[in-house]
């Protein structure tokens, strides 16, 4: 029985890191990635159930459920986790004990809870807390007012805007959320602040590259290639301009690029016409249109890209229904359950 409850534990925390590890994965699609969730709650319902939490060598994020230590924002923090890891132990909670987010929200009461906070909320909870974290947090407060697309703030963030004292990353980050809400900008301009201040993140990258020329795609790609080169790589792929599948193809026999070009390829084309592009030659691949998951851009019927994609097809699906309705919350694919489709 002993070793049952070991057992128990252990495949517990497979599950568990096996989750962590789809946050880099190629292929995991949406129902994938629900089943993997739901095995894991039951899982850890089991150990809930027999295991104690003074159990020997039981993981930190498992004793942290079962000692119920995970309901309390500030524990939570305390974890030696991955922010991202700290807001997939929260759902697990969650979930685990049938609450809402608005468990969480209803202990902030200092600046480091906030980007925790703004992983976990939906738009209407984004809205009630949205007055706390503009007092305690304001960089964290507009950064939730364009994820979630809270149009109410609109206002509030044009005027910030005049504020010649905001810190570079700041006005890079503001611009962004308004951006989101339907105040478009050249984003080459945008990619280049966000680059120089230091704060352009990956997911940003590639919704700003969905909203981009061809021509603004290439400046865009051309600058990150002097300053991040897996940034660039991430860029030609999100670009969905088949000119750079030739330069992908090479950097796929590169060691230290090999994932990240064929991830690019993928996100571009598929993964079958990626597969069958790295067997053929690469000049059968000039089209002149713009590629997501080998579909036109303006074709795209984007819920079901959204229900059939990799990750980063379904996050290009979330973010082109924000770019054709501002004011819709950003969708993260990798989120609890595989994040929900923006909906008004």
């Amino acid at each position: 029985m002993m070793q049952t409850f070991t057992d128990l534990a252990e495949r517990a925390n497979v599950l568990w890191q096996q989750r962590l590890s789809l946050a880099g994965s190629d292929y995991i699609s949406l129902s994938q990635l629900q089943q993997h969730d739901r095995q894991l709650v039951q899982s850890v319902g089991l150990c809930q159930r027999y295991l104690k939490q003074d159990e020997a060598d039981l993981p930190l994020w498992l004793i942290a459920l079962l000692d119920n230590s995970a309901a309390e924002l500030n524990k939570l923090l305390a974890l030696p986790l991955a922010l991202s890891a700290q807001a997939l132990l929260a759902e697990l909670w969650l979930a685990l004990q049938q609450k809402t987010a608005a468990h969480y929200m209803q202990q902030y009461s200092q600046p480091e809870q906030s980007p925790l906070l703004c992983l976990l909320a939906d738009p209407q909870l984004a809205a009630s807390l949205y007055p706390a974290m503009q007092r305690l947090d304001l960089r964290s407060a507009v950064q939730l007012a364009g994820q979630q697309g809270l149009t109410g703030q609109l206002g509030d963030l044009q005027q910030l805007a005049t504020d010649h004292q905001l810190s570079a990353a700041s006005r890079a980050e503001l611009l962004y959320s308004l951006y989101l809400l339907g105040q478009r900008t050249d984003e080459s301009e945008l990619i280049v602040q966000l680059l120089d201040a230091q704060c352009l993140t990956s997911r940003q990258l590639q919704l700003l590259l969905l909203g981009a020329t061809t021509e603004q795609k290439v400046r865009i790609v051309n600058a990150l290639c002097s300053a991040d080169i897996h940034l660039a790589i991430n860029a030609m792929g999100f670009s969905g301009l088949t000119k750079f599948c030739p330069l992908l193809l090479e950097m796929t026999h590169q060691p230290a690029h090999s994932a990240a070009a064929q991830s690019a390829l993928i996100t571009m084309l598929g993964a079958l016409s990626a597969d069958v592009l790295q067997r053929t030659e690469p000049a059968q691949t000039q089209h002149q249109e713009t590629l997501v998951a080998g579909q036109v851009l303006n074709q795209l019927k984007l819920p079901a890209l959204w229900a059939s994609g990799n990750q980063y097809q379904r996050f290009a699906a979330a973010a082109l229904q924000v770019l054709q309705q501002p004011g819709l919350p950003l969708a993260e694919p990798m989120n609890w359950q595989g994040g929900l489709w923006p909906v008004a």
